[in-house]
């Protein structure tokens, strides 16, 4: 079934509720007791939550497709499940193929390739068992890191998209309860406290928009950019070693070379130079 479809779908149930049922003070009422807590029934309005929540998923149903979407959440894994990226260990398994290929013929790792689980790494190294000249490792894998990077970009701009849409549908969603409130008649044994207590719960919903948008769906896509740059600067660690690799350079260079792709501690201690005897010197 179509996404966009099934958007507007969610759009109009979201509606129903907000329209609806949150126009029942009677039903919101009965819905809420019980499960509300009451220091934070001031907060909670059932119906708003389920405004803005279906409201924000219908405009994603509508912007993307499935695939897309279903990528994001993926996406969410690695950040935060498999969040850190261990350059030293790359940096290891280089140099240890680097000392291999300058004592052994480079085709014969090819087993030892296939069982690489990062598909960028394994690939690199399947290169070289297959004679690919310098130029074209890097061309390829350069390509790839481009294209990847373009796929990866569309799970950023997802939550960004998302970020931006809430507070709208907060805002929505109080105009709603704003003419709601105004259209009440008042009630002059009652005074002006139905009517406060209206406009306290139309203003919810913009609390429920600013939320997600500032606490949930931004920092996502912060953390899925940060990831996909470091990411970026692995394999760009990695097409380095393996053009290194290729030209026969020496293990411990490769080290060297590649040392500075591994975040160092950015205070480091120094010795006072008067802390030197002049035995020490030589």
């Amino acid at each position: 079934m179509n996404s966009t479809f099934i958007g507007y779908v969610l759009f109009g149930i979201a509606a129903y509720v907000l329209l609806i049922i949150g126009a029942q003070s009677e039903t919101v009422d009965a819905l809420q007791k019980g499960y509300v807590p009451d220091s934070l029934i001031h907060y909670v309005h059932i119906p708003g939550i389920i405004f803005v929540f279906l409201g924000v998923s219908s405009s994603m149903l509508i912007s993307y497709n499935f695939r897309e979407l279903f990528g994001s959440v993926r996406s969410l894994y690695f950040v935060y499940i498999r969040n850190k990226i261990n350059f030293a260990t790359y940096l290891e398994t280089i140099k240890d193929i680097a000392q291999y290929s300058n004592t052994h013929d480079i085709e014969s790792l090819e087993d030892y390739a296939n069982q690489i689980k990062y598909p960028f790494l394994r690939d690199g190294v399947l290169m070289l068992v297959n004679g690919y000249k310098r130029e074209e490792i890097k061309d390829i894998l350069e390509s790839r890191i481009e294209n990847e990077a373009q796929r990866e970009s569309t799970d950023v701009n997802i939550f960004r998209a998302a970020a931006r849409y809430s507070p709208g549908y907060g805002m929505l969603g109080t105009t709603v309860g704003l003419i709601q409130m105004f259209s009440t008649k008042i009630d002059a044994a009652a005074g002006f406290g139905p009517i406060l207590q209206a406009l306290a719960v139309a203003f919810t919903t913009t609390l429920y928009g600013l939320f997600l948008s500032n606490f949930i769906f931004a920092p996502f896509a912060d953390k899925i950019e940060k990831r996909t740059d470091e990411e970026a600067l692995l394999k760009g660690m990695i097409i380095e070693g393996l053009c290194l690799i290729k030209d026969k350079r020496h293990p411990v260079f490769i080290q060297d070379k590649l040392s500075s792709y591994i975040p160092q501690s950015r205070a480091l201690s120094v010795p006072a130079v008067s802390q030197l005897s002049p035995e020490s010197g030589g």
